[in-house]
């Protein structure tokens, strides 16, 4: 048995960076060998975006290149897997979309076994006319050519929705073609556990929540302080990304990952009083501004309690959103 890891950056981003993202620390962080001699074996697919300047365009702004990142993790895994292993995804941003994507085409076309791994393009086309798992056509086509494999973990930082296409131009054509088949955690997927971002407010950005059909003990959305990039890091200031790295380090942790710790403790530098940067600007507030509603009822979504605590200690951090949240709890004295 070994460990294959899949590692999916956000746009623009690239594990070159100065300041890299929580997906380029997890996978740097992650052994190649644990402890008990299983081989923990990483493919990490930076950000579309990220091939040059068109490509920083046609890639980061219009969402080509979110087919190729699919196929490319689905791959490694056609290529790679052998019965017993297990599959572990980590993603931020777009790259959590590639992440979760490439998890509902294990669904629905399985796992091709290496001797068909010419039928990639058939199985990614199956799953894009979006057929049901359990739909004949897909049914037809994945049990001579596949198997059916079990995730052990996902863990993502603030799924964009839709893409987060900069233009609305561009989002309409893209939309459609890119949208999540089901927002539903599959049953194949045995723990997990995605950080949202309280305070962004790019309508594009907007965050893709999963929903649970059914109360499940190894899932978890915990809502964090801090604008996109804030959760899913790349900025210099890594003060409150870090946090939410540290979250996601736990979580994976308890479900048997090693990871190094020295080198988790040299790059640490958890702040909850650090800066909160403004994403909503330039461009973006011609789109108008969107309110992340925030810890729905009836779900697994929680508030990290760093947010909390940010909140009664610095009078300066108000979002409504948290505020409109906290008030709901007749035993929470808020602060004026």
């Amino acid at each position: 048995m070994k460990r294959l890891i899949i590692c999916c950056d956000g746009t623009w981003n690239t594990p070159e960076s100065n300041y890299v993202t929580n997906v380029a620390h997890m996978a740097r962080a992650i052994k190649p060998l644990s402890s008990k001699g299983i081989q923990q074996v990483v493919f990490y697919d930076w950000g579309v975006g990220t091939d040059g300047k068109l490509d920083s365009l046609t890639g980061g702004g219009l969402g080509e290149g979110i087919d190729k990142n699919i196929k490319d993790a689905y791959r490694f895994l056609v290529h790679n897997y052998a019965p017993g292993d297990e599959l572990w995804f980590f993603g931020f941003s777009r790259g959590a979309y590639t992440a979760r994507s490439c998890i509902g085409l294990l669904r629905n076309a399985w796992l091709l076994h290496k001797s068909k791994a010419q039928l990639i393009n058939k199985a990614y086309h199956i799953y894009r006319t979006k057929w049901h798992a359990d739909a004949e056509n897909a049914r037809l086509f994945r049990e001579p050519n596949g198997q059916a494999v079990t995730i052990k973990f996902l863990g993502v930082w603030d799924t964009v929705g839709a893409l987060g296409i900069p233009l609305d131009i561009f989002r309409s054509a893209n939309d459609d073609r890119y949208q999540f088949h089901d927002t539903a955690i599959s049953s194949t997927v045995e723990n997990a556990y995605h950080a949202l971002a309280i305070d962004e407010k790019r309508k594009p950005f907007a965050p893709t929540i999963w929903l649970t059909k059914k109360e499940r003990e190894r899932t978890e959305q915990s809502w964090f302080a801090g604008v996109h990039s804030d959760i899913g890091g790349g900025y210099r200031e890594a003060g409150l990304s870090h946090i939410a790295l540290e979250w996601m380090v736990e979580k994976a942790n308890m479900s048997g990952l090693e990871l190094d710790e020295d080198y988790l403790l040299n790059i640490y530098h958890q702040n909850n009083e650090a800066q909160l940067h403004n994403s909503y600007k330039g461009a973006m507030r011609a789109l108008g501004a969107f309110r992340r509603p925030i810890v729905a009822t009836n779900s697994d979504e929680t508030l990290h309690i760093s947010a909390e605590q940010r909140y009664f200690s610095d009078d300066k951090y108000r979002p409504k959103n948290l505020r409109d949240y906290l008030a709901k709890d007749e035993q929470i004295r808020l602060p004026l």
